[in-house]
């Protein structure tokens, strides 16, 4: 009778899943498994701290549409990963977290990384356990998945006690679970539809608001068939960046608050109420504004402020719904007024940005360094922002074109997203240019992963805005308590190139606007992990995009 240890379960349930790559951090009890991920062909990837490990599970979620998987020792390292599993929680990823724990036995005996982390992931995770029988592992892995993927996509947590793993059973006694999970479409109410429609088309200034549901439903191109036929004005969450193409004539991204402000009729489609949105309500929205709300989750419907119409459902299903009714309505497809004067309006802000864009100035303008940027990329290169300052100046100045090519850290605000994102992003697709553009503050989270990025050959490319503080809290300081009391926010301007240098990747120091371009083309053609240091002005409240923060420049600050 042939056996089977628990190990090898896990493997095997991996590899059903079509899973092609783990992200990992090294110990006991993983080695048993990782032999089984090589003999199997699926790719590890070994990182320098497990938040970063879970961080790319979810950038390669975000870039593939497919489920992330991290592997994590216990204790310090289920600590450790907890904040990546909370961004992936609050930004609704598909990542299964696996995890090693103590043997059975030693349970409740304070032994050596003990710790009972279901406790811990439980408000985190949609679903989280612990396996104590090896002949069931299969099972467990499946129920992780499952929940993973099933309506609003949410991280999973299963882990593994040593004994469990490492014991051996007999084939017949193994649980294999067969065609366990679909990929379901739920449609929307046909009535709350054409209700819908009827309200868009009595509408003088529609818009449509799409989030990343749109992202985790592939529904892109039913979102521009949509938008185009009707001819209504579409903004997208900074997670959705490039369902519409940014330089489309009926995306309104750039015009975003105007279209907010004045919009009469407002369709959510797979957006969150957050603060990313205002929560939904006044001063950033019209407060009589008619509202309708598709989302797949039920609970996200009404909440922080009043929705007309609410239509359960994905994003995918709805959105053809929706197109098959305004194709029977009379009213569309609209004239293209409302779109024009938000056009306008996006068209006077570029104007106004290419003071700072075209800038000579030194040191660098964090504006000029993102224009160059926008100038160099590739139309589907992918994106990843990682900082406070720099993602504001990058949110306005560089484009997405394509679904998934932009990566932010999304509601939470988490630093250290960047380099994490770029590796798997990378993975996903070796092929496109991949950009991870991040403040010097946000690189002293993850900026290790480099090491890992040079060790497995993955070529991204950095790019360092260095400014030597943490640009949105010091111009906060300066502004409100003077100019010499930027406590606690200066860093200094360290060579960061050199320290990817020394890890085997290339560095390059850019200090003058005309050397971005080059150093750019350089980087990516070094065919290395590459950081690019770029010397930034520290004084920006002037230009600032936060208007509270122009308010208080320096320039008005107090002497002390």
């Amino acid at each position: 009778m042939s056996q089977i240890d628990g190990s090898q379960l896990v493997v095997e349930a991996l590899k059903k899943e079509g899973v092609k790559n783990v992200f990992t951090l090294s110990g006991v009890p993983s080695f048993g498994v990782y032999d089984g991920l090589a003999s199997a062909g699926i790719r590890i990837i070994d990182v320098r701290h497990e938040q970063a490990a879970v961080l790319m599970a979810q950038g390669y979620a975000r870039a593939t549409g497919q489920p992330g998987v991290a592997w994590v020792v216990p204790g310090p390292g289920v600590l450790n990963a907890i904040t990546g599993i909370a961004n992936c929680y609050f930004g609704s990823a598909p990542v299964v977290v696996l995890a090693g724990k103590n043997p059975i036995p030693d349970f409740e005996l304070s032994a050596f990384h003990d710790m009972d982390h279901l406790q811990i992931v439980r408000p985190l995770t949609r679903w989280c356990a612990t396996v104590y029988e090896t002949h069931r592992i299969a099972e467990y892995v499946s129920i992780a998945f499952r929940e993973a993927c099933s309506g609003q996509p949410s991280p999973t947590f299963v882990d593994f006690p040593q004994d469990v793993l490492e014991t051996v059973v007999d084939e017949e006694t193994v649980v294999r679970p067969e065609r366990y999970r679909t990929r379901t479409r739920p449609f929307g109410d046909p009535d709350k539809v054409s209700e819908a429609i009827n309200m868009l088309a009595m509408g003088e200034r529609p818009i449509v608001i799409a989030g990343s549901g749109v992202l985790w439903s592939g529904a892109h191109h039913e979102l521009l068939k949509f938008v185009e036929y009707t001819r209504i004005p579409c903004l997208t969450t900074p997670l959705a960046r490039g369902t519409i193409p940014d330089n489309h004539p009926l995306n309104c991204f750039a015009s975003r608050s105007l279209a907010m402000k004045k919009a009469d009729v407002i369709l959510f489609v797979g957006a969150r109420l957050n603060f990313i949105l205002g929560f939904g309500r006044p001063p950033r929205f019209n407060p009589s504004a008619s509202t309708i709300q598709v989302d797949i989750e039920p609970r996200e419907i009404g909440r922080n402020r009043p929705i007309d119409v609410g239509i359960v459902g994905d994003a995918k299903a709805v959105l053809g719904q929706l197109l098959d009714e305004a194709k029977t309505h009379k009213y569309f497809p609209r004239d293209l007024a409302w779109s024009d004067e938000l056009n306008e309006e996006g068209k006077k802000k570029s104007e106004r940005l290419m003071k700072w864009a075209t800038s000579d100035r030194v040191p660098i303008n964090p504006i000029r360094l993102c224009y160059e940027i926008s100038r160099f990329l590739d139309r589907d290169a992918i994106l990843t922002i990682d900082g406070g300052e720099i993602l504001d100046f990058a949110r306005s100045v560089i484009p997405s074109y394509v679904p998934g090519a932009r990566m932010n850290p999304g509601v939470t605000g988490l630093l250290g997203i960047g380099i994490p994102y770029a590796i798997a992003a990378k993975i996903a697709h070796p092929n496109r240019q991949v950009l991870c553009l991040c403040g010097d503050g946000s690189f002293g989270f993850n900026g290790l992963e480099m090491d890992t990025a040079v060790r497995h050959k993955i070529p991204i490319v950095l790019v360092v805005s260095n400014n030597a503080t943490w640009g949105l809290c010091s111009s906060w300081q300066k502004g409100v308590y003077g100019r010499d009391r930027t406590f606690g926010t200066m860093l200094s301007y360290t060579r960061y190139d050199q320290m990817i240098e020394a890890m085997g990747g290339y560095g390059e120091l850019v200090e003058r606007p005309e050397q971005i371009r080059p150093a750019l083309e350089r980087a990516f053609a070094s065919g290395k992990p590459a950081c690019l240091n770029v010397i930034t002005d520290q004084e920006t409240s002037e230009y600032s995009m936060s208007a509270q923060l122009r308010d208080i420049s320096p320039k008005n600050a107090p002497s002390v």
